[in-house]
């Protein structure tokens, strides 16, 4: 009986893992008003991107900010850069790839991660009753974060400078992506990288500080800074066990 029960476990997650990895062929961006926040779950139940517009955002995150924080911007990031050594440089920044640890140590020392889960998070879930089943993980990205594929529960998207662009994708347009896309910025692809470059369809959201993009998994995403108008924006994730066993 035990040997049974742990195989109908076994079978049950993976089917459960199964049916999360399967991802929509099409979606539709809703909008939604921030002080009518409490209407989220219900709207998200679609697994279609909402956007929430006029929360109140704190004053973290930012360049200004982080430069109060000397020993932060002392961070070497390779032999002979600094953290501070890429921010001061704009053509530097634009090529910099910043790795997801380097992402989550800013969010951290920002107070961006604890703020998340104290003031947003709770307010994304489902139940209140099952929040014990959600964990956040937070990052800060300056400037960019090339193309990755959405796998948390929910991937929110945060200005807190400037004017961010977001490039949604679906998943079936993966096979028209060169071999190497993860991290690469979209806007950097011409074909020579793929031929098929023209067939890959996307929609573009303009976020400003105060807009906050909520997107289900299996999207592929891209996040670009305005040209005059250089964006920090907040990274999260939201995990609930399945979404944790299927990144």
């Amino acid at each position: 009986m035990i040997l049974e029960g742990i195989v109908i476990c076994v079978v049950s997650i993976f089917i459960a893992i199964l049916f999360y990895k399967q991802a929509n062929e099409q979606f539709e961006i809703l909008q939604l008003e921030a002080n009518r926040l409490q209407e989220l779950p219900t709207l998200y139940s679609d697994h279609a991107p909402i956007v929430v517009r006029g929360y109140t955002v704190p004053s973290l995150g930012t360049y200004a900010e982080l430069q109060k924080r000397k020993h932060i911007l002392q961070l070497a990031l390779a032999p002979n850069k600094s953290l501070q050594s890429i921010l001061s440089q704009p053509a530097e920044l634009s090529r910099w790839t910043f790795q997801r640890e380097t992402a989550e140590f800013l969010a951290k020392e920002s107070g961006l991660q604890i703020w998340f889960q104290q003031t947003l998070f709770p307010k994304l879930l489902p139940s209140p009753y099952t929040s014990w089943l959600y964990s956040p993980k937070t990052c800060l990205y300056p400037h960019h974060r090339g193309l990755f594929k959405t796998s948390a529960f929910q991937t929110i998207i945060m200005p807190t400078q400037g004017q961010a662009s977001v490039n949604l994708i679906l998943q079936n347009a993966e096979s028209y992506l060169p071999l190497q896309w993860k991290e690469r910025p979209f806007g950097s692809l011409t074909t020579q990288d793929t031929p098929l470059l023209s067939q890959i369809q996307f929609v573009e959201v303009k976020l400003k500080k105060g807009n906050i993009l909520v997107l289900p998994p299996h999207l592929i995403v891209d996040v670009a800074s305005d040209p005059n108008d250089v964006c920090w924006f907040l990274l999260a994730e939201v995990h609930h066990p399945i979404s944790k066993m299927a990144s």
